[in-house]
């Protein structure tokens, strides 16, 4: 998803048995990304689209608790930087696990200001039909500082400090890296999931770039995608004042450089997610001089 994923940030879910406070699942929703060198504006430009992936349980990693797994994301980016960022994302999974099945169902909705000085968001977490865990606020910046006003899931203002990043700042971030060969990332984001009050410090490892074709899926190969280039990503997040050193989660996946993900990795710890690209569409673009 263009984190996300695309880079954009991806959903979490959580387990019977977990505290969704903390052992929760992350996917791209997120992919949205990141923090190091300034980038000059206009130096990216992210693609509107929408783009479906189809989850499968990674075999190359040893799975606990979890025998199989099926689903899919479907993620979906409006706007540009004149207009703001909209990014609609949905995340369906069903989870075989020693206990039965668990089916989740993450709904984000955000928006965010393309001079990254607003963002808008709302997410929802369901569980077997259960009643929906839900996250929902603004952020804005006063005098530098990202102030967060939530509603959900209690009133609360929160004040995070003046170098923390919003979803879409960070895969901006992420990509200016990519393209100056900066091999590492590191930066604090704040998307809103899942209670309105984490902030992740993130490490982006980055490997050189490539427009090689080959063993891409026909999604990957077609309209405004053919001949791009792209960059294998990896981002560890770290959950902001928790006592473990590992890692929350991991996402991996290649980033084109106009923001679209393919190949992923969710990797929770216990198990870990592939999602394959099946299908992109690129959606009108308006012109914006920024």
């Amino acid at each position: 998803m263009s984190a996300p994923v695309p880079a954009r940030a991806f959903p979490r879910l959580s387990l019977p048995g977990q505290s969704s406070r903390g052992q929760s699942l992350r996917g791209l929703a997120a992919l949205a990304l990141l923090l190091a060198a300034v980038v000059p504006a206009g130096a990216v430009q992210l693609s509107p689209h929408r783009a479906t992936y189809a989850l499968t349980l990674d075999g190359a990693k040893p799975s606990k608790r979890i025998n199989a797994a099926k689903g899919e994301i479907v993620y979906e980016l409006r706007g540009d930087a004149c207009a703001g960022y909209s990014v609609q994302l949905r995340q369906a999974t069903a989870l075989e696990t020693e206990g039965g099945r668990v089916n989740s169902a993450i709904d984000t909705a955000t928006w965010e200001d393309g001079d990254a000085n607003a963002y808008r968001f709302r997410v929802t977490n369901t569980i077997n039909g259960s009643a929906p865990e839900e996250a929902d606020g603004v952020a804005e910046r006063r005098d530098g500082r990202l102030v967060v006003t939530a509603t959900k899931p209690s009133s609360a203002t929160l004040e995070l400090g003046k170098t923390v990043l919003l979803p879409t700042q960070h895969v901006l971030r992420v990509l200016g890296a990519a393209q100056q060969n900066e091999a590492t990332l590191e930066a604090p984001v704040y998307d809103g999931s899942p209670d309105a009050r984490k902030i992740y410090d993130t490490l982006s490892v980055i490997g050189r770039g490539t427009a090689d074709p080959k063993g891409l899926e026909e999604a990957a190969t077609s309209g405004d995608l053919a001949g791009r280039m792209r960059y294998p990503v990896t981002i560890s997040y770290y959950e902001r004042g928790a006592a473990a050193q590992t890692p929350d989660y991991t996402i991996s996946f290649d980033l084109f450089d106009n923001g679209v993900s393919r190949a992923l990795k969710l990797d929770y710890g216990d198990f870990a997610l592939r999602g394959t690209l099946t299908s992109y569409e690129a959606l009108p673009q308006e012109s914006c001089s920024k």
